[in-house]
Parts: structure tokens; C-alpha cells; sequence
């Protein structure tokens, strides 16, 4: 693939939500699993674990642990938000938030105990060592969302799952271990978008490139900032309405 390719191929990945419920062939499906078998991880010490969860009645209740917590906790503290971002999001802007019933689930978790394996430097500093072994799961994860695209399938990440209450449901209907960490979960299937899927607000390299040491205002400055995150957020917004969230 050429830069270009590239280029235009990240530039056309986006979260969407709408995902039709028609299942995905099993080999597809394993093409997804495959890409994030090779993403990297530090120190080479592959902390990534898969679950597919193929049982559609599992699959049920995860999204029901979500929605329950996304319809109450969620919008009451977006309730607090500060009032120069206008708005909070609440169920009268976004409506009631709904996992699609998308046919592939996979959950990226994280096996604790291969921490043992990194340098002692890494292994004995706590941030180092969480800062490492999450980069590691990341990287996963944006393999599979990039090889969805790739495949020509919808995705969406459900990363409500970090929240301790939906995490500790989540793994204990799956019967997850304690030293099993669920990082988060990737929802994928045929896309239900009825139109050309919305263009992504993107900052200018220009804005967001720095060389060398910083000048003293070489970064934005609060109202600038607060007015970027405005615009943010109200795209995010119409997005979200739409059916996909170009911004993820």
C-alpha cells in the first residue's frame, strides 16, 4: 500500500453506529482476530486476550448492563458540565442510548500477569508499567477497528465498559478472572447507514505540530480552546443523531 492509499484509507474510518443485525461469516470474522494478533505490544510481551461473544442471549444482556448505566449515571453527570460548553448532552439531545444488536462482539481484554515480564525499571514503576501494558491493548483495538474498515464492515467501540460498575457486571457474567482486565469492546457488523456516512471535524497540522522547544504561546489559549471544544462537541452532536460518530 502506498502513503496515499494509506492516507485515504484512515481518513474514511469512521465510528458508526447504525449496524445491521445479519450476521458475519465466521472467516470474516477471524480476519478481524487476526489483524490484532499482530499488533504491537511492549516489550513484545502480548498481554492481548480475545472474546468473541457468539452467544446472542451474552450479547443481550452486555448491552442492557450499558444502556442501564449510559441512561442513568452518564447523563446525570453530564448534568454538571460547565456552562460555557453549552448545553449538557442529555436524553433529549442524544435520546436513549441503545447498543445496536451488532452480530460480532469482541472483547479486547488484558492478562495483568504478563506485567512480570518487563523490564524491572517498568515492572516496579506503576505508571510506567500501566502506561505500557494499556498502550498494548490499544494498539489491539485500533487493529481491529482499522481491519473492520478494511473488510468493509461498521464498527463502534463500547468503552463504557471502563466504567468500575459496568466492567465488574460485564466480567462477572463472562466469568473473567481478576488479573483479567477488560479494556474494551469493539461492536461490528454490515453497516445500516442509509447515506454517505458525515465528514470529520479535524484540527490543522499547522494547529497541532510543534517543533523544537515551545514558545511561550505556541499553544491555544483558554477562550481559544473553549471555543474549538464548543464546535467539538456540537459536531459530535449532530453526529450522534445521525447514527454514526465520526469523531471516535
Amino acid at each position: 500500500m502506498q502513503y496515499e492509499e494509506f492516507l485515504e484509507f484512515v481518513k474514511s474510518r469512521r465510528t458508526i453506529r447504525a449496524i445491521k443485525p445479519d450476521p458475519v461469516p465466521d472467516d470474516v470474522v477471524e480476519k478481524l482476530l487476526e489483524a490484532a494478533r499482530w499488533a504491537p505490544s511492549g516489550f513484545n510481551m502480548q498481554p492481548v486476550e480475545l472474546l468473541v461473544v457468539d452467544d446472542a442471549g451474552l450479547r443481550a444482556e452486555i448491552r442492557r448492563i450499558v444502556d442501564d448505566y449510559k441512561n442513568a449515571d452518564f447523563f446525570a453527570l453530564e448534568a454538571t458540565r460547565e456552562a460555557w460548553q453549552g448545553s449538557p448532552w442529555s436524553v433529549e439531545t442524544h435520546g436513549l442510548w441503545r447498543c445496536p444488536e451488532a452480530p460480532v462482539m469482541i472483547a479486547v481484554l488484558g492478562d495483568t500477569r504478563r506485567r512480570v515480564g518487563l523490564p524491572m525499571a517498568a515492572r516496579y514503576a506503576t505508571q510506567k508499567g500501566d502506561s505500557i501494558f494499556e498502550s498494548s491493548l490499544a494498539n489491539a483495538f485500533l487493529y481491529l477497528l482499522l481491519a473492520a474498515q478494511s473488510l468493509g464492515l461498521a464498527a463502534q467501540p463500547v468503552s463504557a465498559v471502563k466504567y468500575p460498575s459496568v466492567q465488574g457486571l460485564v466480567k462477572h457474567l463472562l466469568n473473567l478472572p481478576d488479573h483479567i482486565y477488560l479494556y474494551d469492546l469493539v461492536l461490528a457488523g454490515w453497516s445500516a447507514m442509509d447515506r454517505p456516512v458525515a465528514g470529520k471535524l479535524t484540527r490543522s497540522l499547522g494547529e497541532l505540530v510543534h517543533h523544537d522547544r515551545a514558545a511561550d504561546d505556541e499553544f491555544l489559549s483558554d477562550e481559544e480552546l473553549q471555543r474549538q471544544i464548543v464546535k467539538l462537541r456540537a459536531g459530535n452532536v449532530a453526529r450522534h443523531v445521525q447514527g454514526d460518530e465520526a469523531g471516535a
